[in-house]
């Protein structure tokens, strides 16, 4: 015999009154459970970072993890402790995010500065350092920052054309889009650039998530749709849990630089430093190609070889995980995530902020035919 309507609306309200009746704690950890299993079924890195690492690894993380998040007192401290075990699988590129699709989706409001003070831009400047050395300094590669980035480029290009010793400063650069740097490419590149392309991993979930991350993330862009209809495409030409490449001609393609400049720099140093992540690593890749770049300063962050991230609702319903869905075609054997990139030539961590600056000095110094020395001698 079936269960009436009111029998169902019964059902429904007593488990209502269960959810509302649990504690933060156990929401917490309902949440935590449903993690580990998803991403080693979803994540494109979850299942390398098993082999890594090992199973007895994640099972203490696992472990430690389930005794914070019961003791949760609110859902703030439960975000910190699910934020802090994804990190135990991979350091970037993986997150637990607060609220629902429709809060995630939403502008973060901007938050005022210390003492009333306006918060530093993230717009890429420019400085004539001499007649022979010019410094663009590049905090962020977020889409937003595009259109300023070929603005700069175009309104300056006559200042630029005249100095061949260029200072990209890409320190503290945590990335945003490829499309951003672009411009920089026609400038600094020798004309041909090996691209290594990217694998999608293929489930159910995954094409769920490129189905849905326009609507959600950038409802009505032309160019996402066609982003992630080819990247459905791609899936579905695979078993579920295979990989399939990102284009349908492979993941290796060699391209020429298109509408490079006449004139361009003839010693361009890229100054890097830990901060330097996602899209900014990529522009390393793609910049250290040239036969006239030097990268200087410390190793990049390392969170390159697992991206494209979508979200999946965790059982709460009131935060969702944040995973990968492609893997890049360089791995294993040329693995970014471990150390993140090197740079041509070291420099050890400045102290404060006045040693950063002096860092351009001295890049600038060398690059006019001095020495790399703090003291100049």
């Amino acid at each position: 015999m079936r269960p009436s309507f009111f029998a169902w609306a019964a059902l429904a309200i007593v488990a209502a009154s269960h959810a509302q009746a649990a504690t933060p704690g156990e929401i917490c950890v309902q949440d935590l459970r449903a993690i580990p299993g998803f991403l080693l079924e979803n994540d494109t890195g979850a299942r390398q970072h098993l082999a890594q690492k090992g199973q007895a690894y994640f099972d203490q993380a696992l472990a430690t993890a389930s005794q914070a998040a019961s003791a949760a007192p609110d859902a703030a401290a439960c975000d910190a402790v699910l934020e802090n075990y994804v990190g135990v699988w991979r350091k970037g590129h993986l997150h637990v995010k607060p609220g629902s699709a429709v809060d995630i989706a939403k502008p973060a409001p901007a938050q005022p500065a210390a003492s009333g003070q306006a918060a530093p831009s993230k717009a890429p400047t420019l400085q004539l350092l001499s007649s022979q050395t010019v410094l663009l300094s590049l905090p962020s590669f977020r889409g937003n920052h595009s259109a300023a980035m070929q603005a700069l480029l175009d309104t300056h290009r006559e200042a630029l054309a005249a100095r061949p010793n260029w200072i990209l400063d890409v320190r503290r650069n945590g990335g945003g889009s490829d499309n951003t740097y672009a411009p920089l490419l026609q400038w600094i590149s020798s004309g041909e650039m090996v691209r290594v392309g990217a694998e999608w991993l293929s489930t159910p979930a995954n094409i769920a998530g490129q189905e849905s991350v326009c609507a959600l993330l950038a409802p009505g862009d032309a160019a996402c749709a066609a982003f992630a209809g080819q990247a459905v495409a791609q899936m579905r030409t695979v078993q579920a849990g295979e990989f399939a490449p990102q284009q349908p001609g492979g993941t290796i393609s060699y391209l020429r630089v298109d509408g490079q400049t006449a004139q361009r720099p003839a010693r361009v140093a890229i100054l890097v430093d830990r901060d330097c992540a996602s899209s900014c690593e990529e522009f390393l890749l793609a910049a250290r190609q040239s036969f006239h770049v030097k990268l200087i300063g410390r190793n990049s962050y390392g969170a390159l070889d697992y991206s494209n991230l979508r979200l999946h609702a965790l059982p709460s319903g009131v935060r969702h995980l944040q995973y990968a869905t492609s893997r890049s075609a360089r791995l294993p054997h040329l693995q970014v995530d471990l150390g993140g990139i090197q740079p041509d030539i070291y420099l050890p961590p400045p102290k404060d902020e006045a040693g950063r600056d002096d860092e351009i000095v001295r890049v600038q110094r060398w690059l006019e035919g001095g020495t790399l020395r703090r003291d100049g001698a």
